[in-house]
């Protein structure tokens, strides 16, 4: 150990905190928790080594660290930093996609249920995740069929005169135009929220109340309505899976180890109310570490991200910081959350579950390997190609110029080695320029090499990717592009010193390659969307002090453009809620600044 090192590490104090190891760039290559920094930093250093650890030390060249009051504190904030960072020897949960949930605001005057991407601390109901968009527009479809709340936008609904077609065909109450009194929508609304939460068996004791109460008072319309409602309550709930007789809120966890013992393939059944509402699958590099190591990893930081926390998780085995972890979740879910690792009984059973499903996903992701070998044989590869890197660039105009490289090892998506390239080049559009920088930046490095290299392009793209291999000294890579047809055309792929190559429509390797392909542009459009969405919405505003979020959503929400600000009088400003020295130091700046 480096004598500068050891210093470090005897001078950290006995206190729980985080520590931040760094190679000699500064780099945070591993982020860790302790009760105790000393101690735990520590053992790093007793010998013998786990192969990760050794593999870990010949990077780190300095230690920092943060003291925090409890190792509650730590956990919380080594998740944030993992977060953040992304350290290459932690395990990070990287999932690109973000899974929709239904929202419900109760707090509006009319609230409606609206499909999300991403939950915030607004006040608002949030329900799921779910596994997939069809499934969250499956179940709005059964709540609008069920509940018939407004479907409009708030602008359509201030501005609307008379009632929509769903109105018509019995989906709406039509509140836009008066027809629903407050009180009755609400409580409808608040129904929905009960039906979304699992509570049905309430929603139906409530609903067949309201329809006695309406039958005495002789509204026999509104008493019909509820009739419907509860069978079709009913119906819907005969067709869900009941998984537990308790009705209890769960979520278990299953894992499987993929052959290469590389990775983890982890399986969360989320059961809410004894049904299983769905489930969530992830795939983690176990980088060095153990299986038990990188699945407590990855409960964390799942945790982290989630704030719906059923009061019941089950894991397969027990986990080494149950009683902090338990705490925590019960913190943030406010109400006792247990961690269980059962043994006999309903639970050990939902367990099985869980991981055969994982065990399943792991067999049917081998089966991928038969596409490989028959892209090997289509494309006369010298090899099975287990690692496939595929390169797209996206810009408009040439500005925000960036590119993508998307990872398939053995015939799956590895978001671990997903990379985003924000890229130098400015000007007219050049895909061959752009190409051209982004695999000269790709392969400056040559530690991790891939077997077929693929480019979004037709032949010049191709021609891009030889000469850069060729500089680079590395001729044994095998390179296709695949550009899209023209006029109803299929799809070509280009190969080294070879015509294109046109396959079946219905071939399982042009589905394959076009699905590589379909990846690398989403992951460039979504990274130039984020760039893009930024330069556009931090303006010439986010330099004036005194104008945070809060304020800048004042001014968008009552003018349209930057020229009505600029138009706007003290007083307009004022009027909207900006305090006078904001509204005077806001002009001053939109006319000198």
């Amino acid at each position: 150990m480096q004598d500068g090192l050891l210093k470090e590490v005897n001078s950290l104090p006995h206190k729980p905190g985080v520590y931040l190891m760094k190679d000699r760039d500064g780099n945070i290559v591993y982020i860790g928790k302790a009760k105790d920094l000393y101690k735990r930093v520590n053992t790093y250093f007793q010998r013998p080594f786990s192969a990760k650890t050794e593999a870990l030390l010949k990077k780190v060249k300095k230690i920092d660290y943060l003291v925090t009051c409890s190792e509650k504190e730590a956990l919380i904030l080594e998740c944030n930093l993992i977060k953040t960072y992304s350290p290459r020897y932690n395990v990070v949960l990287r999932d690109d996609k973000n899974y929709p949930y239904l929202r419900l605001d109760l707090r509006q005057k009319w609230p409606r249920i609206t499909i999300v991407r991403r939950m915030k601390r607004d006040g608002a109901t949030y329900f799921g995740p779910f596994t997939s968009s069809k499934a969250v527009k499956e179940t709005l479809r059964a709540m609008d069929r069920l509940f018939p709340l407004r479907k409009c936008s708030d602008h359509e609904f201030k501005n609307r005169t008379r009632p929509c077609l769903n109105y018509q065909i019995g989906r709406c109450l039509a509140p836009c135009v008066g027809y629903v009194s407050e009180e009755r929508y609400l409580n409808l609304a608040k129904q929905a929220c009960l039906f979304l939460k699992g509570k049905r068996r309430e929603v139906l004791e409530e609903l067949e109340s309201e329809m006695r109460r309406a039958a005495e008072a002789l509204e026999f319309e509104q008493a019909a309505a509820c009739r419907d409602r509860i069978k079709a309550i009913k119906y819907t709930l005969e067709k869900q899976s009941m998984v537990s007789s308790d009705f209890s809120d769960r979520d278990v966890f299953g894992y499987s180890l993929t052959p290469s013992k590389k990775r983890l393939q982890i399986v969360i059944l989320l059961i809410r109310n004894g049904l299983l509402i769905g489930e969530l699958e992830y795939t983690v590099g176990l980088k060095g570490h153990k299986e038990k190591e990188a699945f407590s990893q990855f409960f964390k930081q799942f945790y982290f991200k989630q704030d719906m926390i059923p009061k019941e998780v089950i894991t397969p085995f027990p986990l080494e910081e149950e009683e902090l972890l338990e705490e925590w979740l019960s913190e943030k879910a406010k109400y006792k959350v247990d961690i269980l690792f059962p043994k006999k009984g309903d639970r050990l059973r939902l367990l099985k579950m869980a991981m055969d499903n994982a065990r399943l996903r792991v067999e049917a992701r081998l089966k991928k390997r038969d596409v490989l070998e028959a892209l090997k044989e289509e494309l006369s590869l010298s090899k099975i190609p287990k690692r496939i890197e595929c390169f797209d660039v996206s810009n408009i105009k040439g500005q925000y110029a960036v590119a993508s490289m998307v990872v398939f090892s053995n015939g799956l998506p590895d978001k671990d080695e997903y990379r985003r390239f924000r890229l130098e080049y400015s000007g007219h559009p050049d895909d061959y320029g752009m190409m051209s920088e982004v695999l000269k930046r790709r392969f400056s490095h040559k530690d991790i090499l891939p077997d077929l290299l693929m480019i979004d392009g037709g032949k010049g793209q191709l021609s891009i990717a030889e000469r850069i291999l060729a500089e680079q000294g590395l001729n044994d890579i095998e390179i296709i592009s695949i550009a899209k047809g023209k006029d109803g055309e299929e799809d070509k792929i280009y190969l080294k010193n070879q015509g294109p190559l046109i396959l079946d429509s219905h071939c399982q390797t042009l589905i394959f390659l076009k699905r590589v392909r379909d990846e690398a542009h989403r992951f460039a459009i979504t990274y130039y969307k984020r760039l893009h969405r930024k330069a556009t919405t931090f303006s010439i505003l986010d330099k004036i002090p005194g104008l945070g979020p809060k304020r800048k959503a004042l001014l968008w929400r009552h003018f349209n453009c930057l020229e009505e600000i600029k138009e706007a009088d003290i007083k307009a400003l004022k009027d909207i809620g900006l305090p006078e020295n904001i509204a005077k130091r806001l002009k001053e700046y939109l006319k000198y600044g």
